[in-house]
């Protein structure tokens, strides 16, 4: 990676009065046990998001910035509450939110939820793949079955277009590494062909917890677009710090307690030291993670033909992705 993809970045960040993104914890279980995330060591009490608590920050979230990304995951998988899930995205969507995002496995994703989870008004789905065999697939995705999980995203993409309207924007996401690497052109062009976009990202420490391949200098380092750029709700309403603390133990407070602007507010002093590049100023965690290195995702859309044009985030990805 090279001091100009990274530097590219830099740019786009800068002190914003509101989140521009925020991801919500529908849940904090997973069925899957997958090879380069943190959730199997999660210390923290594991639950589900009460309803209420996401009425009141979406309501908030309508009042102050409707464009707000609003992505469901985290250290979860939103599936596992179908029911709950399809009814933030529904009270979402009636409340005027313009961007409601899901990140799933996949593996629970049957014809009847898919159906149901389009009928929202979902804007975009990013399904996390990782794999085009089955070896490769079931080596990172451990628990999960590949050929189950490719019917179901087909399914989707097919009763997605066979309707009218405006279209849910279906993704398949490929986090590089050691492990997969060969596959990406395969998995580019099978899912192109398919009419899904294919987002290629590379591997994250999760702050430091999971070993990655990234490697970059001290001197190339820039501000975390992760902590400038996004806000985590846990279940319970607990907001961490940044998306490396998955425990929340440095949290800014709860938002059963405070407004999400408030909170927002708690943790702009944290963002300054990144901006100013105040590096050794940060806390111990912060220094070690190596997240900021993730630099920019790649978006492959299938709308230029067979081969896809590609598109290149400005920000990184937007959240960790299930």
């Amino acid at each position: 990676m090279d001091s100009s993809s990274l530097e590219s970045i830099v740019y786009t960040l800068r002190q914003f009065d509101f989140p521009r993104k925020i991801t919500f914890e529908v849940c904090s279980e997973c069925n899957l046990e997958c090879v380069m995330c943190y959730q199997p060591g999660l210390k923290r009490p594991r639950g589900v998001m009460p309803f209420e608590l996401w009425r009141k920050c979406a309501d908030e979230i309508a009042d102050e910035s409707p464009g707000t990304e609003c992505w469901f995951s985290f250290c979860g998988e939103p599936l596992l509450e179908p029911d709950r899930l399809c009814r933030i995205l529904t009270y979402g969507k009636s409340v005027g939110l313009g961007s409601l995002n899901v990140n799933t496995n996949g593996m629970l994703l049957t014809p009847e939820l898919s159906e149901r989870i389009l009928d929202t008004g979902v804007d975009v789905v990013v399904f996390g793949v990782d794999g085009f065999t089955r070896s490769t697939y079931e080596k990172i995705r451990r628990g999960g079955d590949k050929d189950v999980l490719y019917a179901n995203i087909e399914y989707m993409l097919t009763t997605r277009d066979r309707r009218r309207g405006r279209q849910t924007d279906v993704q398949v996401q490929f986090i590089e590494m050691d492990e997969n690497r060969h596959e990406l052109e395969m998995f580019r062009r099978y899912w192109l062909d398919r009419g899904a976009v294919v987002k290629v990202r590379k591997k994250l420490s999760w702050g430091g917890k999971i070993d990655t391949p990234l490697r970059v200098p001290d001197e190339m380092r820039i501000p975390c677009p992760w902590v400038i750029n996004l806000m985590h709700v846990c279940w319970d309403g607990g907001v961490p710090r940044c998306p490396g603390d998955t425990d929340a133990v440095y949290g800014a407070g709860n938002v059963l307690e405070a407004s999400l602007r408030e909170l927002w507010s708690r943790l702009r002093a944290h963002r300054q030291l990144h901006l100013d590049r105040r590096f050794d100023d940060l806390p111990e965690d912060c220094r070690r993670c190596k997240d900021w290195m993730t630099g920019v995702a790649e978006r492959h859309c299938p709308e230029g033909g067979r081969g896809g044009d590609l598109k290149i985030d400005q920000a990184p990805p937007t959240t960790r992705e299930a």
